[in-house]
Order: C-alpha cells, then structure tokens, then sequence
C-alpha cells in the first residue's frame, strides 16, 4: 500500500492511504474533525474490515474536498471511530482521478489526473 499527501477541505494536509481493496473512501474521526466538515449522520453503515470483522461507520462527510498538488476532487468520506489508518483512498476514487501507479529503479511513482 501507497500513501500520498493531500489537503482535505482546503486546511488540513494529511497522508492518504491508496487501498485498491477498499469500496469506499474512510476517514477516522480525529482527521475529520480537523477538517471542519460537516457530517451527516443519518448516512450510517457497517463496514466489513480487512481482517473478517466489521465496524459501524459514523456517518458520512458528502462531497469532502481531497486535493492533491492542485488537483481538486470531491468524494463521501464514511467516518470511522478507529482505525490502523488515518484516510483510507479506495477504488471509485482512485477511478475518478485515473490513479496510475509505474515502478523503476528509482521507487514508484504515482500519478493524479484532474476528473
């Protein structure tokens, strides 16, 4: 797993965990209050976790702004209480922005395309 550095809400840099494993994008609750966004707590769900469990998510940050070196994108961030992860990016954000990933002797390079 790659991690990139991102602004979320235009304030808070954080890094971003790039999971092509995971169906959505999640965010732990201490990184999403350092972003101000408002959260909608009717938008709950349970999230089946990597190790067989599950985890009732918090609610969901609608639209939470991800920006990446100017790249802005937008995204439903599900909250979670806890987590090995700070902001977990999965696939159908890693789609949205034609997230390509190319290795060499230098390490690997990860690339964002503007939607």
């Amino acid at each position: 797993l790659r991690e990139i550095r991102i602004t979320l809400n235009g304030m808070h840099s954080e890094l971003g965990l790039l999971d092509e494993g995971s169906e959505i994008v999640v965010i732990r609750e201490d990184v999403w209050k350092k972003t101000n966004a408002p959260i909608n707590p009717d938008v709950r769900m349970r999230m089946q976790t990597a190790n067989g469990g599950s985890q009732e998510l918090a609610g969901c940050l609608e639209m939470l702004e991800i920006d990446v070196e100017g790249i802005k994108t937008w995204a439903h961030a599900y909250v979670v209480p806890d987590a090995p992860y700070r902001l977990l990016l999965g696939r159908p954000w890693q789609r949205l922005v034609r997230l390509s990933k190319t290795e060499d002797i230098n390490g690997v390079h990860i690339t964002v395309h503007d939607p």
